[in-house]
């Protein structure tokens, strides 16, 4: 039986073109290309973070609308890890260098890219489970379900005020409003009740991921096409009677 041709894993050139490009525009949108004229870290803390919120939308929005755009990959989860390792690498180039022109401590700087990274992490095991069939319902459940955990904080707050219910703290259930309450900095230290809620966060994601390679291990849907021929070619020989 002639094996069919392993497909390869694609390095993902497009989406690091795309994500350069968009930190390009981010930067550019939140800081400009004038500095300051009293250069100083209150003065670029606050555009340092309206860029990080156009960075959490890219990772949010931009890169599920782009993968569950597409068509099915042979390896859902290898290729959407792939992404996560790219997309987070540039997220380690891009948030701790602020510190440069930021008045953020270390623990603050870990907090936020604690927060982003967990966020990304809950989105793309979505993305994986998605991306894995062609159809279109699952695909756009989850793309839904990314702009949602984006605006579900914020609308939880707003309801709360409009209700009279002093539901404030709600607004930090979302990454782009949590990203920007640690990039405040009022505070030398992140709060205890900010690191509690990136603890649940971290719990939230490795439980997606954990329960997604729970169910694709059991449909064994990923795996190479040309291992699964070998075992079917292997057992095929052994059941066989010898020539004679």
């Amino acid at each position: 039986m002639a094996r069919t041709p392993v497909p390869p894993l694609i390095l993902p050139r497009g989406l690091i073109f795309l994500s350069s490009l968009w930190l390009i525009v981010s930067w550019l949108l939140a800081i400009g290309l004038r500095a300051p004229v009293q250069p100083s870290s209150a003065s670029y803390t606050p555009a340092i973070r309206e860029m990080l919120l156009c960075v959490t939308i890219g990772l949010m929005i931009g890169w599920p609308l782009l993968r569950l755009s597409q068509t099915c990959p042979p390896y859902p989860i290898r290729q959407t890890l792939l992404d996560l390792v790219v997309l987070l690498g540039l997220l380690q180039v891009v948030v701790w260098p602020l510190r440069l022109v930021t008045n953020w401590t270390p623990l603050r700087t870990a907090a936020i890219d604690a927060t982003i990274t967990g966020w990304h992490l809950l989105a793309g095991a979505m993305v994986a489970a998605a991306v894995a069939t062609p159809n279109r319902g699952p695909r756009v459940l989850v793309m839904i379900a990314c702009v949602v955990m984006c605006l579900a904080g914020p609308v939880a707050a707003w309801l709360g005020v409009l209700t009279g219910i002093n539901a404030m703290a709600l607004v930090d259930l979302s990454p782009l409003m949590s990203v920007r309450t640690l990039g405040d900095g009022t505070s030398i230290h992140p709060t205890d009740l900010q690191w509690r809620l990136i603890a649940v966060l971290g719990f939230a994601a490795a439980a997606a991921w954990m329960a997604l390679l729970l169910i694709r291990s059991g449909r064994q849907n990923d795996i190479p096409t040309d291992s699964t021929e070998s075992s079917l070619d292997a057992s095929t020989q052994a059941d066989s009677p010898s020539g004679g």
